[in-house]
C-alpha cells in the first residue's frame, strides 16, 4: 500500500493481454489489482472486463455496442477500484487509447477507515428489494418450467423425469457457483437455485396428490 500512496497520481489502469494492470507512467512497473488491496469481487470484476478486451483486439467480438460497453465498463470498474484504494488514477480506453484521470466516489472515500486504508463493505448500498423481486421471478418461473415438464415426462416414464431434473441441476450447478459473487447476475442464480430446491419439493407432493 505504501506504493500506491507515493505512485497514484501516475497509475494507470490498462487491459493488458494478461488482465487487467497497473503502470506507471514509464510503462516500467506493472501491477496487479489484486496486488492494491482491492476487493476480490472488483478483481474478478477487472479480469472478466480485461478478457473481453482481449477477445476484441483478436476480433473474435466486435460492433460499435460492444466496444462502448467495454469503455463505460472500464470506466466505472477504474472508478470503483480508485474508491477502493483511495487514489486518483489514470484510465487508458481500450478502443480509442484515450487516456482519462479518474478520482475517488467522495461519498465511498469519507467512509474509509484512516486506521487501516480499507474500504467501507458497502452494504448499505446492496439492492435487496429489487435484487430478491427479481430472484423471487426466477424462482417461480423455474418451478413452473421443472414442475410442468417433470410432470409431462413422468406419464411416459418417472426414471425419465429423474434423470431431466438431475440433468437440469447438474448443468445449471457451474453457472450458480460462478456468478454468486457477480453484483448483476447473483440475484437470477440466487432465484434459480432456489426454483430447482423448491422443484424437488413440489414434485413429490404433485404426485401425491
Amino acid at each position: 500500500m505504501l506504493l500506491i500512496g507515493t505512485v497514484a497520481e501516475e497509475l494507470e489502469l490498462r487491459a493488458g493481454r494478461a488482465g487487467a494492470v497497473l503502470v506507471d507512467a514509464s510503462g516500467t512497473l506493472g501491477l496487479a489489482p489484486e496486488h492494491t488491496g482491492a476487493s476480490e469481487r472488483l478483481v474478478g470484476a477487472l479480469r472478466e472486463w480485461a478478457e473481453v478486451v482481449e477477445r476484441m483486439r483478436r476480433g473474435e467480438t466486435s460492433g460499435r455496442k460492444v466496444a462502448e460497453a467495454a469503455t463505460r465498463r472500464g470506466e466505472l470498474l477504474a472508478t470503483e477500484l480508485a474508491t477502493e484504494i483511495g487514489a486518483a488514477l489514470r484510465y487508458r480506453d481500450p478502443v480509442d487509447g484515450r487516456l482519462s484521470r479518474v478520482e475517488p466516489r467522495e461519498r465511498d472515500r469519507n467512509r474509509r477507515s484512516p486506521s487501516s486504508g480499507a474500504a467501507s463493505s458497502g452494504e448499505d448500498d446492496v439492492p435487496w428489494f429489487p435484487g430478491l423481486t427479481v430472484a423471487a421471478m426466477v424462482a417461480a418461473l423455474t418451478v413452473i418450467a421443472l414442475v410442468v415438464v417433470s410432470l409431462g415426462l413422468g406419464e411416459v416414464s418417472p426414471l425419465l423425469a429423474i434423470v431431466i431434473n438431475l440433468a437440469v441441476a447438474g448443468g445449471f450447478t457451474p453457472s450458480i457457483w460462478l456468478g454468486r459473487d457477480v453484483p448483476t447476475w447473483r440475484w437470477p442464480v440466487l432465484g434459480l437455485a432456489c426454483g430447482i430446491v423448491l422443484s424437488w419439493v413440489v414434485l413429490p407432493l404433485s404426485l401425491l396428490g
